[in-house]
Protein backbone atom coordinates (compact mmCIF):
# COMPACT_ATOMS: atom_id res chain seq x y z
CA UNK A 1 0.00 0.00 0.00
CA UNK A 2 1.27 3.24 -1.17
CA UNK A 3 2.14 5.77 1.90
CA UNK A 4 0.14 8.50 2.95
CA UNK A 5 1.94 11.79 1.14
CA UNK A 6 1.14 15.88 2.92
CA UNK A 7 -0.89 17.44 0.43
CA UNK A 8 -2.06 21.12 0.57
CA UNK A 9 0.50 24.32 1.42
CA UNK A 10 3.29 23.10 2.96
CA UNK A 11 5.85 24.69 5.10
CA UNK A 12 8.97 23.99 6.56
CA UNK A 13 12.08 26.06 8.19
CA UNK A 14 13.57 26.73 4.62
CA UNK A 15 11.00 27.93 3.34
CA UNK A 16 10.24 31.46 2.91
CA UNK A 17 7.48 32.86 5.47
CA UNK A 18 8.64 29.98 8.26
CA UNK A 19 8.71 32.65 11.01
CA UNK A 20 5.34 34.23 10.14
CA UNK A 21 3.73 30.61 9.47
CA UNK A 22 4.94 29.16 13.22
CA UNK A 23 3.67 32.20 15.19
CA UNK A 24 0.54 32.16 17.07
CA UNK A 25 -2.25 34.95 18.37
CA UNK A 26 -0.43 34.65 22.03
CA UNK A 27 2.91 36.45 21.18
CA UNK A 28 4.12 36.05 24.85
CA UNK A 29 4.84 32.25 24.66
CA UNK A 30 8.04 30.50 23.64
CA UNK A 31 8.50 29.54 20.20
CA UNK A 32 12.07 28.06 20.23
CA UNK A 33 10.75 25.77 22.69
CA UNK A 34 8.68 22.66 20.79
CA UNK A 35 8.93 23.73 17.04
CA UNK A 36 7.32 21.73 14.95
CA UNK A 37 8.86 20.85 11.13
CA UNK A 38 6.37 21.01 8.90
CA UNK A 39 3.02 23.65 8.67
CA UNK A 40 0.19 22.26 6.49
CA UNK A 41 -1.81 24.95 5.32
CA UNK A 42 -4.68 22.57 4.20
CA UNK A 43 -7.15 23.44 1.27
CA UNK A 44 -9.94 21.21 1.44
CA UNK A 45 -10.68 18.21 3.60
CA UNK A 46 -8.73 15.27 1.72
CA UNK A 47 -5.64 17.58 2.96
CA UNK A 48 -6.38 17.33 6.30
CA UNK A 49 -6.72 13.52 5.66
CA UNK A 50 -3.68 13.08 4.54
CA UNK A 51 -2.30 14.81 6.80
CA UNK A 52 -4.10 12.90 9.59
CA UNK A 53 -2.73 9.24 8.08
CA UNK A 54 0.97 11.05 7.30
CA UNK A 55 1.38 11.62 11.02
CA UNK A 56 0.04 8.55 12.30
CA UNK A 57 2.03 6.35 9.65
CA UNK A 58 5.02 8.14 10.63
CA UNK A 59 4.76 8.16 14.43
CA UNK A 60 4.87 12.16 14.01
CA UNK A 61 3.02 14.30 16.94
CA UNK A 62 0.63 16.88 15.78
CA UNK A 63 -1.45 19.84 16.81
CA UNK A 64 -5.00 21.07 14.92
CA UNK A 65 -5.27 25.07 14.16
CA UNK A 66 -7.69 27.56 13.10
CA UNK A 67 -7.28 30.77 13.90
CA UNK A 68 -4.63 30.68 16.12
CA UNK A 69 -5.81 32.34 19.02
CA UNK A 70 -5.51 29.58 21.56
CA UNK A 71 -4.27 31.72 24.83
CA UNK A 72 -1.46 29.23 25.53
CA UNK A 73 -0.26 28.78 22.13
CA UNK A 74 -1.03 24.89 22.65
CA UNK A 75 -2.07 24.60 18.94
CA UNK A 76 1.33 26.01 17.27
CA UNK A 77 3.70 24.47 19.31
CA UNK A 78 4.93 20.73 19.19
CA UNK A 79 8.07 19.30 19.49
CA UNK A 80 9.70 17.91 16.16
CA UNK A 81 5.55 17.80 14.89
CA UNK A 82 3.20 19.24 12.52
CA UNK A 83 0.87 21.47 12.25
CA UNK A 84 -3.04 21.16 10.37
CA UNK A 85 -3.61 24.27 9.77
CA UNK A 86 -7.34 24.39 8.00
CA UNK A 87 -7.21 28.85 8.72
CA UNK A 88 -7.23 28.47 4.38
CA UNK A 89 -10.37 26.09 4.24
CA UNK A 90 -12.69 29.30 4.42
CA UNK A 91 -15.63 28.29 2.19
CA UNK A 92 -19.30 29.71 2.86
CA UNK A 93 -22.41 27.97 1.49
CA UNK A 94 -25.43 30.32 2.70
CA UNK A 95 -29.03 30.23 1.62
CA UNK A 96 -31.19 32.83 2.25
CA UNK A 97 -34.12 31.26 2.05
CA UNK A 98 -33.79 28.42 4.19
CA UNK A 99 -31.59 30.03 6.52
CA UNK A 100 -28.68 27.57 6.73
CA UNK A 101 -25.17 27.87 6.19
CA UNK A 102 -22.04 25.58 5.64
CA UNK A 103 -19.20 26.93 6.49
CA UNK A 104 -15.34 26.21 6.19
CA UNK A 105 -13.89 25.68 9.59
CA UNK A 106 -10.67 28.06 8.90
CA UNK A 107 -13.25 31.48 8.48
CA UNK A 108 -12.06 34.55 10.64
CA UNK A 109 -14.48 35.83 12.16
CA UNK A 110 -14.65 39.11 10.36
CA UNK A 111 -15.01 37.23 7.41
CA UNK A 112 -17.88 35.10 7.92
CA UNK A 113 -19.40 38.30 9.23
CA UNK A 114 -19.07 39.79 5.56
CA UNK A 115 -20.08 36.87 3.58
CA UNK A 116 -23.13 36.24 6.00
CA UNK A 117 -24.06 39.66 5.52
CA UNK A 118 -24.47 39.56 1.84
CA UNK A 119 -27.21 37.35 2.14
CA UNK A 120 -29.15 39.20 4.80
CA UNK A 121 -27.71 36.58 7.40
CA UNK A 122 -25.52 36.50 10.90
CA UNK A 123 -24.32 34.52 13.50
CA UNK A 124 -23.30 35.12 17.04
CA UNK A 125 -19.68 35.01 16.60
CA UNK A 126 -16.49 36.46 18.54
CA UNK A 127 -15.53 39.97 18.40
CA UNK A 128 -12.20 39.09 17.72
CA UNK A 129 -11.77 39.98 13.72
CA UNK A 130 -9.08 36.93 12.95
CA UNK A 131 -10.77 34.55 15.56
CA UNK A 132 -10.93 31.06 13.58
CA UNK A 133 -14.48 29.32 13.46
CA UNK A 134 -13.36 26.04 14.42
CA UNK A 135 -11.98 26.84 17.81
CA UNK A 136 -14.73 29.29 18.56
CA UNK A 137 -17.56 26.83 17.51
CA UNK A 138 -15.80 23.70 19.42
CA UNK A 139 -15.60 25.23 23.07
CA UNK A 140 -18.73 26.96 22.74
CA UNK A 141 -18.75 30.51 21.24
CA UNK A 142 -19.81 33.62 23.15
CA UNK A 143 -20.87 36.79 20.72
CA UNK A 144 -22.53 39.55 20.91
CA UNK A 145 -25.83 38.69 20.08
CA UNK A 146 -25.70 35.47 22.30
CA UNK A 147 -27.82 36.32 25.06
CA UNK A 148 -30.77 36.30 22.10
CA UNK A 149 -29.40 33.51 19.50
CA UNK A 150 -27.82 31.64 22.05
CA UNK A 151 -24.40 30.04 21.61
CA UNK A 152 -22.47 29.23 18.57
CA UNK A 153 -22.79 25.74 19.16
CA UNK A 154 -26.08 26.28 19.73
CA UNK A 155 -27.23 27.09 16.41
CA UNK A 156 -24.79 24.53 15.07
CA UNK A 157 -27.06 21.38 13.08
CA UNK A 158 -23.85 19.26 11.69
CA UNK A 159 -19.90 19.28 11.75
CA UNK A 160 -17.83 17.47 9.54
CA UNK A 161 -14.69 16.09 10.93
CA UNK A 162 -11.66 13.87 10.01
CA UNK A 163 -11.29 11.57 13.22
CA UNK A 164 -8.32 9.65 13.80
CA UNK A 165 -8.19 6.74 11.31
CA UNK A 166 -8.06 9.79 8.63
CA UNK A 167 -11.72 8.94 7.71
CA UNK A 168 -14.54 11.54 7.31
CA UNK A 169 -17.23 11.61 9.85
CA UNK A 170 -20.32 13.47 10.30
CA UNK A 171 -21.76 14.10 13.37
CA UNK A 172 -25.87 15.72 14.05
CA UNK A 173 -28.01 14.60 16.07
CA UNK A 174 -28.86 11.71 13.84
CA UNK A 175 -25.70 10.52 12.89
CA UNK A 176 -22.83 9.64 15.91
CA UNK A 177 -25.32 12.21 18.25
CA UNK A 178 -22.53 11.37 21.01
CA UNK A 179 -19.94 13.10 19.41
CA UNK A 180 -22.12 15.85 18.18
CA UNK A 181 -22.67 16.07 21.51
CA UNK A 182 -19.10 16.55 22.74
CA UNK A 183 -18.53 18.75 19.20
CA UNK A 184 -21.04 21.39 21.32
CA UNK A 185 -18.53 22.83 24.23
CA UNK A 186 -15.47 20.26 24.36
CA UNK A 187 -13.24 22.02 22.66
CA UNK A 188 -10.90 21.78 19.64
CA UNK A 189 -8.44 19.54 18.58
CA UNK A 190 -9.86 16.94 20.76
CA UNK A 191 -11.78 14.06 18.65
CA UNK A 192 -10.98 15.54 15.65
CA UNK A 193 -10.41 17.75 12.92
CA UNK A 194 -13.49 19.72 12.42
CA UNK A 195 -13.09 20.99 8.79
CA UNK A 196 -17.03 22.18 7.79
CA UNK A 197 -19.66 23.44 10.02
CA UNK A 198 -23.66 24.23 9.31
CA UNK A 199 -25.93 26.41 11.55
CA UNK A 200 -29.32 27.67 10.98
CA UNK A 201 -28.75 31.57 10.80
CA UNK A 202 -30.15 34.61 12.32
CA UNK A 203 -31.84 37.45 9.84
CA UNK A 204 -30.77 40.45 11.28
CA UNK A 205 -32.39 44.20 10.33
CA UNK A 206 -31.22 47.29 11.60
CA UNK A 207 -29.54 47.09 15.42
CA UNK A 208 -28.63 49.99 18.01
CA UNK A 209 -25.31 49.67 18.65
CA UNK A 210 -23.95 51.91 22.41
CA UNK A 211 -20.87 52.78 24.58
CA UNK A 212 -21.51 54.12 27.97
CA UNK A 213 -18.91 55.40 29.70
CA UNK A 214 -18.48 56.23 33.70
CA UNK A 215 -16.22 57.56 36.03
CA UNK A 216 -13.35 55.25 37.71
CA UNK A 217 -15.26 56.41 41.26
CA UNK A 218 -18.89 54.69 39.77
CA UNK A 219 -17.34 51.01 39.24
CA UNK A 220 -18.80 49.35 42.39
CA UNK A 221 -22.20 51.07 41.62
CA UNK A 222 -21.89 50.16 38.13
CA UNK A 223 -20.91 46.65 38.35
CA UNK A 224 -23.16 46.01 41.40
CA UNK A 225 -26.17 47.79 39.18
CA UNK A 226 -25.05 45.98 36.04
CA UNK A 227 -24.87 42.38 37.39
CA UNK A 228 -28.36 42.35 38.52
CA UNK A 229 -29.76 44.03 35.51
CA UNK A 230 -27.50 42.46 32.65
CA UNK A 231 -28.53 38.70 32.90
CA UNK A 232 -32.18 38.94 33.67
CA UNK A 233 -32.78 42.16 30.59
CA UNK A 234 -35.05 41.83 27.84
CA UNK A 235 -33.20 39.03 25.36
CA UNK A 236 -32.78 41.48 22.57
CA UNK A 237 -30.04 42.96 24.59
CA UNK A 238 -26.32 42.06 24.91
CA UNK A 239 -23.73 43.88 26.85
CA UNK A 240 -20.42 43.66 28.58
CA UNK A 241 -18.91 45.72 30.70
CA UNK A 242 -14.97 46.60 30.22
CA UNK A 243 -13.18 47.86 33.51
CA UNK A 244 -10.32 49.88 32.56
CA UNK A 245 -7.79 50.96 35.70
CA UNK A 246 -5.06 53.62 35.39
CA UNK A 247 -2.07 52.14 33.86
CA UNK A 248 1.11 53.16 35.89
CA UNK A 249 4.29 53.20 33.79
CA UNK A 250 7.72 54.40 35.45
CA UNK A 251 9.03 57.70 34.68
CA UNK A 252 5.66 58.75 33.68
CA UNK A 253 2.03 60.55 34.90
CA UNK A 254 -0.50 58.13 34.51
CA UNK A 255 -1.83 58.87 31.22
CA UNK A 256 -5.36 58.97 31.90
CA UNK A 257 -7.87 58.29 34.59
CA UNK A 258 -9.59 54.48 35.19
CA UNK A 259 -12.67 54.05 33.40
CA UNK A 260 -15.79 51.64 33.36
CA UNK A 261 -17.43 51.18 29.96
CA UNK A 262 -19.99 48.99 28.84
CA UNK A 263 -20.80 48.26 24.96
CA UNK A 264 -23.60 46.49 23.75
CA UNK A 265 -25.92 45.85 21.13
CA UNK A 266 -29.97 45.78 20.90
CA UNK A 267 -31.44 43.58 18.46
CA UNK A 268 -35.35 43.32 17.77
CA UNK A 269 -37.20 41.38 15.46
CA UNK A 270 -38.42 44.67 14.18
CA UNK A 271 -37.63 48.10 13.71
CA UNK A 272 -40.38 49.22 15.28
CA UNK A 273 -38.71 48.63 18.23
CA UNK A 274 -35.10 49.78 17.98
CA UNK A 275 -36.39 53.08 20.33
CA UNK A 276 -37.01 50.71 23.09
CA UNK A 277 -33.46 50.33 23.41
CA UNK A 278 -33.20 53.74 25.16
CA UNK A 279 -35.87 52.77 27.69
CA UNK A 280 -33.97 49.20 28.43
CA UNK A 281 -31.03 51.21 29.22
CA UNK A 282 -32.56 53.22 32.07
CA UNK A 283 -31.79 50.91 34.92
CA UNK A 284 -28.00 51.80 34.33
CA UNK A 285 -28.29 55.32 33.27
CA UNK A 286 -30.19 56.17 36.71
CA UNK A 287 -27.75 54.42 38.77
CA UNK A 288 -24.48 56.49 38.40
CA UNK A 289 -24.50 59.75 35.81
CA UNK A 290 -22.57 58.12 32.66
CA UNK A 291 -19.90 60.33 31.61
CA UNK A 292 -20.69 59.97 28.22
CA UNK A 293 -22.97 57.85 25.92
CA UNK A 294 -22.56 56.81 22.12
CA UNK A 295 -25.63 55.57 20.24
CA UNK A 296 -26.56 54.62 16.95
CA UNK A 297 -28.37 52.47 14.67
CA UNK A 298 -26.76 50.51 12.21
CA UNK A 299 -27.43 47.28 9.95
CA UNK A 300 -26.25 44.33 11.76
CA UNK A 301 -23.27 43.33 9.25
CA UNK A 302 -21.79 47.04 10.12
CA UNK A 303 -22.34 47.07 14.03
CA UNK A 304 -20.15 43.16 13.36
CA UNK A 305 -17.80 45.17 11.70
CA UNK A 306 -17.84 47.87 14.63
CA UNK A 307 -17.78 45.47 16.98
CA UNK A 308 -14.49 43.83 15.09
CA UNK A 309 -12.62 47.11 15.49
CA UNK A 310 -12.95 47.30 11.47
CA UNK A 311 -13.76 50.29 9.28
CA UNK A 312 -17.19 50.03 8.42
CA UNK A 313 -16.88 52.11 5.28
CA UNK A 314 -14.06 50.02 3.78
CA UNK A 315 -14.50 46.68 1.59
CA UNK A 316 -11.45 45.35 2.34
CA UNK A 317 -10.31 44.10 6.10
CA UNK A 318 -6.43 43.43 7.27
CA UNK A 319 -5.52 41.56 10.31
CA UNK A 320 -1.90 40.16 11.64
CA UNK A 321 -3.62 37.88 14.21
CA UNK A 322 0.13 37.08 15.80
CA UNK A 323 1.05 40.86 16.58
CA UNK A 324 3.67 41.73 18.29
CA UNK A 325 1.53 43.96 20.16
CA UNK A 326 -0.66 40.75 21.59
CA UNK A 327 1.64 40.12 24.87
CA UNK A 328 -0.69 39.44 27.77
CA UNK A 329 -2.24 36.88 29.71
CA UNK A 330 -5.88 36.09 29.87
CA UNK A 331 -8.03 33.43 32.10
CA UNK A 332 -11.53 33.21 33.13
CA UNK A 333 -14.29 32.08 35.34
CA UNK A 334 -18.00 31.86 35.75
CA UNK A 335 -20.00 33.75 38.08
CA UNK A 336 -23.41 32.00 38.34
CA UNK A 337 -24.65 34.39 41.89
CA UNK A 338 -24.45 38.16 41.49
CA UNK A 339 -21.23 39.47 43.68
CA UNK A 340 -21.74 40.11 46.93
CA UNK A 341 -19.86 43.88 48.14
CA UNK A 342 -17.16 42.36 49.44
CA UNK A 343 -16.55 40.59 46.06
CA UNK A 344 -17.06 43.78 43.84
CA UNK A 345 -14.26 45.77 46.61
CA UNK A 346 -11.73 42.97 45.97
CA UNK A 347 -12.07 43.68 42.03
CA UNK A 348 -11.70 47.07 42.50
CA UNK A 349 -8.98 46.78 44.91
CA UNK A 350 -6.86 44.54 42.44
CA UNK A 351 -7.67 46.69 39.31
CA UNK A 352 -5.97 49.23 41.66
CA UNK A 353 -3.10 47.70 42.49
CA UNK A 354 -2.06 46.88 38.59
CA UNK A 355 1.53 46.48 38.08
CA UNK A 356 3.59 49.22 37.46
CA UNK A 357 5.28 48.93 34.11
CA UNK A 358 8.82 49.69 32.70
CA UNK A 359 7.25 50.93 29.41
CA UNK A 360 3.44 50.99 28.28
CA UNK A 361 1.86 47.92 27.25
CA UNK A 362 0.07 47.79 23.89
CA UNK A 363 -3.39 48.03 25.93
CA UNK A 364 -3.72 48.33 29.72
CA UNK A 365 -4.72 45.56 31.56
CA UNK A 366 -8.61 45.11 32.25
CA UNK A 367 -11.34 42.66 33.68
CA UNK A 368 -14.12 42.18 30.80
CA UNK A 369 -17.62 40.84 32.23
CA UNK A 370 -19.66 39.49 29.39
CA UNK A 371 -23.58 39.51 29.89
CA UNK A 372 -24.99 36.06 30.60
CA UNK A 373 -28.48 34.82 30.89
CA UNK A 374 -31.30 34.76 28.16
CA UNK A 375 -31.16 32.01 25.41
CA UNK A 376 -28.04 29.91 26.53
CA UNK A 377 -29.17 29.28 29.84
CA UNK A 378 -32.74 27.81 28.90
CA UNK A 379 -30.53 25.03 27.74
CA UNK A 380 -29.78 21.91 30.15
CA UNK A 381 -25.95 21.51 31.18
CA UNK A 382 -26.33 18.08 29.79
CA UNK A 383 -27.85 18.97 26.46
CA UNK A 384 -24.19 20.09 24.96
CA UNK A 385 -21.11 19.77 26.34
CA UNK A 386 -21.40 23.23 27.51
CA UNK A 387 -21.53 22.89 31.62
CA UNK A 388 -22.05 26.17 33.07
CA UNK A 389 -25.49 27.16 31.34
CA UNK A 390 -26.61 28.83 34.56
CA UNK A 391 -23.99 31.50 34.28
CA UNK A 392 -24.95 35.20 34.83
CA UNK A 393 -21.57 36.77 33.44
CA UNK A 394 -18.26 35.18 32.62
CA UNK A 395 -15.31 37.23 33.85
CA UNK A 396 -12.06 37.71 31.83
CA UNK A 397 -9.24 38.94 33.34
CA UNK A 398 -6.55 40.17 30.90
CA UNK A 399 -2.38 41.81 31.84
CA UNK A 400 -0.60 43.14 29.02
CA UNK A 401 2.55 43.92 28.93
CA UNK A 402 5.33 44.88 26.17
CA UNK A 403 8.83 44.64 28.35
CA UNK A 404 10.07 41.41 28.59
CA UNK A 405 11.12 42.20 32.57
CA UNK A 406 7.22 43.28 33.18
CA UNK A 407 5.83 39.76 32.03
CA UNK A 408 6.46 37.88 35.07
CA UNK A 409 5.21 40.45 37.55
CA UNK A 410 1.64 40.79 35.37
CA UNK A 411 1.07 37.22 34.98
CA UNK A 412 1.31 36.99 38.81
CA UNK A 413 -1.17 39.99 39.19
CA UNK A 414 -3.81 38.15 36.39
CA UNK A 415 -3.33 34.99 38.58
CA UNK A 416 -3.21 36.39 42.09
CA UNK A 417 -6.88 38.30 40.98
CA UNK A 418 -8.25 35.22 39.59
CA UNK A 419 -7.13 32.99 42.43
CA UNK A 420 -8.88 35.56 45.31
CA UNK A 421 -11.79 35.62 42.96
CA UNK A 422 -12.42 32.15 42.88
CA UNK A 423 -14.23 32.14 46.11
CA UNK A 424 -17.05 33.85 44.02
CA UNK A 425 -16.83 32.28 40.76
CA UNK A 426 -16.46 29.01 39.40
CA UNK A 427 -14.83 26.87 36.66
CA UNK A 428 -13.44 28.46 33.72
CA UNK A 429 -14.09 29.05 29.77
CA UNK A 430 -11.92 26.24 27.78
CA UNK A 431 -11.85 28.76 24.88
CA UNK A 432 -9.72 31.40 27.00
CA UNK A 433 -6.93 28.41 28.27
CA UNK A 434 -5.10 28.57 31.25
CA UNK A 435 -2.02 26.90 31.85
CA UNK A 436 -1.98 27.98 35.31
CA UNK A 437 -5.24 26.32 36.54
CA UNK A 438 -5.33 23.50 38.76
CA UNK A 439 -7.72 20.55 37.50
CA UNK A 440 -8.23 22.19 34.33
CA UNK A 441 -10.53 19.55 32.92
CA UNK A 442 -12.67 19.66 35.74
CA UNK A 443 -12.35 23.44 35.84
CA UNK A 444 -13.67 23.85 32.20
CA UNK A 445 -16.26 21.08 31.83
CA UNK A 446 -17.55 20.35 35.54
CA UNK A 447 -20.38 17.60 36.05
CA UNK A 448 -19.89 16.94 31.67
CA UNK A 449 -16.03 15.60 31.84
CA UNK A 450 -17.04 11.84 32.11
CA UNK A 451 -19.19 11.79 29.77
CA UNK A 452 -16.64 13.89 27.18
CA UNK A 453 -13.93 11.05 28.50
CA UNK A 454 -16.46 8.42 27.42
CA UNK A 455 -16.51 9.81 24.00
CA UNK A 456 -12.91 10.49 23.74
CA UNK A 457 -12.25 7.02 24.02
CA UNK A 458 -14.82 5.80 21.97
CA UNK A 459 -13.55 7.75 18.82
CA UNK A 460 -9.85 8.49 19.74
CA UNK A 461 -9.29 5.09 21.68
CA UNK A 462 -5.47 5.39 20.99
CA UNK A 463 -5.47 9.14 21.87
CA UNK A 464 -4.07 10.43 18.79
CA UNK A 465 -5.88 13.96 18.94
CA UNK A 466 -3.47 14.93 22.07
CA UNK A 467 -2.12 18.52 23.51
CA UNK A 468 -1.63 19.70 26.84
CA UNK A 469 -5.00 20.05 28.87
CA UNK A 470 -7.10 17.46 26.09
CA UNK A 471 -9.57 15.01 27.16
CA UNK A 472 -7.95 12.27 28.17
CA UNK A 473 -9.32 8.40 27.58
CA UNK A 474 -9.74 7.55 30.84
CA UNK A 475 -9.48 9.45 34.09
Amino acid sequence: MKKPQLTGRIITPTDPGWEEARIGFARWADYDQNIPVKIVFCQDTCDVQNAVRYARENSIPFRVRAGRHNYEAFSSLVEGGVIIDVSEMQSVKADAASAVAEIGAGIYMLEMFDQLGEVGLTLPGATGPSVGLGGLVLGGGFGVTTRKLGLMCDLLTNVELVNADGDVVNANKDENPDLFWACRGGGGGNFGVATKFTFNCYRPGLVAIFTVEWPWESLETVVDTWQRWGPTSDNDVSTFLTLLPVDHVKMRAPSTPGTVQMHGQFTPDSPADLAKAQTLLMPLLAAAPPMGIQFKVVPEQIAARIFCSSDPQSPTWFVDPHSDNQIYKSTSAFVVEPFPKDAISALKMHLDAVPELSCTPSQPSMVQLLGGGGVPSKVKPTDTAVFYRDTQFVIQYDGYWTAPEDGAKTIKWVIDFRNDMSKYTKGAYVNYSDSSLKDPLRMYYGGNLERLVEVKAKYDPDNVFNFPQSIPTSL
